[in-house]
């Protein structure tokens, strides 16, 4: 007899059937909670253990501790004539491990209408919440993950423009309060100087849908600017438009503001502020290039302090420290934004002047330096007066390149002294 002449089987054939080929739990109760009905097939996978050893057997028996009261509850509702869906609970299983089931329950009644137990299906759900756990643990650690790098999720719809974040990456006055805003707004906030670096990115992962990572400022509502390290990541819809990015940002000003610490102190006298050697020598070497190109001059003018060791010597280091710092000061307003100050070391001063017109605007410059010191300095109590002997050299007459003009302003620095102190002289006269 072939498939399509076969004599279907009646419907308690058909019953019995389903219920020993069923994956899930087929069962019911009498009103006092015992087991009346139990498929083998189920019961065998789910409890390990055969049908008959638990009919007649409450059902709570089963159950936990810690849910039986619950279980109570909701299975007293469905008792009372109320059904109920996706009833989640735990029970033990004949060696003692544990299943997790999500049972859906209705009343059962008799010919009169009666209610005379419950009936309905139970689902083995131990993998699928074993598998949500993980999950909720992995997402948890990655939250304090997150967290503890002080990094904000964002995600970006482009279709509707929506911009949504975990929470403020930098306080409400920044970004104004809540967690959603308009990627076109939020890009106005984005410092005018690093605005289009930071489209260009943008566009750049939009156009080929990847990856983009930017450092711009952002400036706040009451007008604060923070440093802002983003990365970002395009994702596709089912048609392989991009159509989403997901990110992460990070609050860096603290980072940027070290930075830039860091990269002063290189190039930067501690005491003074002043620039140090290591940034003289690259100003001057600039200079001189620059010179060459254009047929221009540069001097350089060595200034070193006369009778600053009777400070050190009278007072010790710490008073002489706060007289180098006010002698910075004044020198500082001897010239011009265009030149450069520098501290060489201990107490000599170089003055570097680009574009130089005539050898007059060195005297000039000299002779407002020797005033500037000219008044007396006062420190813990005590005045000194302390003047400057000065060495010019001038690029290209006196030397072609930095290194030279710095030796030939110091043998002019020399000559100043040995003529009498608190003076100036040109290398080359």
């Amino acid at each position: 007899m072939n498939a399509s002449t076969q004599i279907p089987p009646t419907s308690d054939a058909l019953w019995r059937s389903l219920a020993e080929t069923s994956s899930e739990l087929l069962w019911s109760i009498d009103v006092e909670g015992r087991w009346t009905y139990l498929n083998p097939a189920a019961v065998r996978r789910i409890y390990d253990c055969q049908a008959d050893k638990l009919l007649g057997r409450p059902m709570h028996e089963l159950a936990v501790q810690a849910v039986r009261e619950r279980d109570a509850v909701v299975f007293g509702r469905v008792l009372a004539g109320e059904s109920v869906f996706r009833h989640e609970t735990r029970h033990r299983r004949r060696d003692g491990s544990l299943v997790d089931l999500s049972f859906n329950a209705a009343p059962l009644r008799d010919a009169q209408g009666t209610i005379a137990g419950a009936t309905g299906t139970a689902r083995d759900i131990t993998e699928e919440r074993a598998a949500a756990a993980a999950l909720y643990e992995t997402v948890e650690k990655l939250r304090l993950a997150v967290d503890a790098a002080e990094l904000v999720y964002w995600e970006w719809d482009r279709e509707t423009d929506q911009l949504q974040w975990g929470r403020n990456p930098l306080p409400a006055a920044m970004t104004g309060e809540g967690h959603t805003a308009r990627w076109s707004e939020y890009r106005e906030s984005v410092h005018p100087e690093d605005r289009q670096r930071y489209q260009t990115a943008i566009a750049a992962a939009w156009e080929h849908g990847g990856s983009c990572a930017n450092e711009y400022r952002l400036i706040g509502r009451d007008g604060r600017v923070a440093w802002i390290a983003s990365h970002g990541k395009t994702i596709a819809d089912a048609s392989g438009k991009a159509t989403r990015m997901i990110g992460v940002s990070q609050d860096i000003t603290e980072r940027k503001r070290r930075e830039e610490q860091e990269r002063f102190l290189a190039y930067h006298d501690t005491l003074t502020g002043l620039p140090n050697r290591r940034l003289l020598d690259d100003r001057l070497r600039q200079a001189v290039s620059l010179a060459q190109r254009r047929g221009a001059r540069v001097a350089v003018m060595l200034v070193d302090l006369d009778e600053f060791k009777r400070v050190n010597d009278q007072l010790g280091h710490r008073a002489g420290d706060a007289v180098l710092r006010e002698v910075a000061q004044r020198l500082a307003a001897c010239v011009r934004k265009a030149d450069t100050l520098a501290r060489q070391g201990g107490d000599e001063f170089v003055v570097v002047i680009p574009d130089l017109g005539q050898e007059a605007d060195c005297q000039v410059v000299a002779e407002k330096i020797l005033r500037a010191l000219e008044p007396a300095f006062r420190v813990d109590g005590a005045e000194f007066r302390i003047g400057a002997s000065i060495g010019i050299s001038i690029f290209p007459g006196d030397a072609g390149d930095g290194d030279a003009l710095l030796r030939n302003a110091d043998a002019a620095m020399y000559l100043a002294k040995q003529q009498g102190r608190h003076n100036y002289r040109f290398y080359s006269r």
